[in-house]
């Protein structure tokens, strides 16, 4: 940061009060998205096919053997926040709290009602450094650890914002990821600051 300054570049810190709440919206939004887009790929029309005795058993066997477990869940979790009686508990909310992070974003990039907002945000990644090969290739991960990295890379995703995410520095000898985010349509100005981290 103290390069960056020394270009010109002024850090303020800002707030996003709604973030906190991000994540948990997200997956119930990209579950019932997912499970929606999914219900088509049923070896018929679309998707892996198995053969069965009955159209029953080629679905189940297509169904199981062409999504994995990841899938499968993200799946059975839609299905759920999208029935009947979750759909106001649970999608809608998630909905509003969407909008919420949507309007925590617009207040404080630069704009024609913000000429003081700022023109990038800077955050780290995720909050821990990367996972190891061994651990991933162990399979000691559990899903939800790795749902709870993705607290800061999933606010910009909800509110449709451009980011990315590059190393940054070696923590133990994994790396440790920062991310810039800008406003809509400002992909030229994400990438020019950049090149200057």
């Amino acid at each position: 940061m103290d390069y960056m300054k020394s270009l010109g570049a002024s850090i303020v810190s800002v707030s996003l009060p709604h973030t906190p709440y991000a994540l948990s919206a997200y997956y119930i939004l990209a579950p019932a998205e997912a499970s929606s887009n999914l219900a088509r790929y049923d070896g018929i029309r679309y998707g892996y096919r198995e053969d069965g005795d009955t159209i029953e058993e080629m679905l189940l066997k297509s169904r199981t053997s062409g999504f994995g477990e990841e899938v499968q869940r993200r799946i059975l979790i839609g299905s759920f926040v999208l029935s009947r009686k979750s759909y106001e508990s649970y999608y809608k909310k998630a909905q509003q709290i969407r909008r919420l992070v949507c309007e925590d974003f617009s207040a404080v990039f630069k704009g024609p009602n913000n000429p003081e907002g700022v023109d990038v945000l800077l955050t780290p990644t995720t909050p821990t450094t990367a996972l190891s090969l061994n651990e991933c290739l162990a399979g000691k991960i559990n899903p939800v650890s790795l749902y709870v990295n993705d607290v800061f890379t999933i606010p910009a995703s909800m509110a449709g914002l451009p980011a990315i995410s590059v190393p940054f520095k070696l923590d133990s000898g994994l790396p440790f990821g920062l991310q810039l985010i800008s406003k809509q349509l400002e992909e030229a100005g994400l990438l020019l600051s950049l090149i200057h981290i």
